[in-house]
């Protein structure tokens, strides 16, 4: 088999001929099969994330802008990886592993595992300031945009607002490590 340049790869996919996509799917296929496989997939998997991989590859180099800044073999990779991140992040099991690795597998199980993590926020929370209680408080339970807690709070800027948000979820952090 003749050796193929990135860019003359492209310029045949371009052109939809039809022997260009059996040679992408005999040199990028088994890369990423192997990835998907080792991440908790199957070959199917594989082969449907390589389908989406070459289905995203044609309607770039459709684009007149396309230019192929990296490997075609590193291009094809980080959209494969993408792609199956986002299925695996959209398929997330029920299943959870605590941080005594007991594995968790009853919705009455998961809801007390959030009770007692609950629990634990609620008791940091009592220990940090008053004025970072309120803070976040406004931000995460209340859902209050920043820009109105700046109003609120009597903060100058944006910039303040931020920096006070921070200080509160340090002091939090401080108080969930101890």
């Amino acid at each position: 088999m003749p050796a193929f340049s990135d860019d003359t790869l492209i310029d045949k996919l371009k052109k939809e001929e039809s022997a260009s996509f059996g040679l992408l799917y005999k040199l990028y296929f088994p890369t990423i099969a192997s990835f998907i496989k080792q991440n908790s997939g199957s070959h199917q998997d594989a082969e449907d994330i390589f389908q989406e991989t070459v289905i995203v590859l044609l309607n770039k180099v459709r684009q007149p802008e396309f230019v192929l800044t990296s490997s075609l073999k590193t291009y094809l990779f980080s959209i494969s990886r993408n792609c199956w991140l986002k299925r695996l992040r959209d398929n997330k099991p029920a299943v959870v592993l605590t941080d005594d690795h007991t594995l968790l597998e009853t919705p009455e199980d998961l809801l007390q595992e959030e009770n007692t993590n609950n629990e634990k926020v609620v008791t940091w929370l009592k220990k940090i300031t008053i004025h970072c209680q309120r803070i976040l408080k406004a931000i995460f339970y209340l859902n209050e945009p920043i820009d109105n807690l700046m109003i609120k709070m009597g903060w100058r800027n944006k910039h303040t607002a931020t920096n006070q948000k921070y200080k509160c979820i340090e002091q939090l952090r401080k108080e969930g490590k101890k």
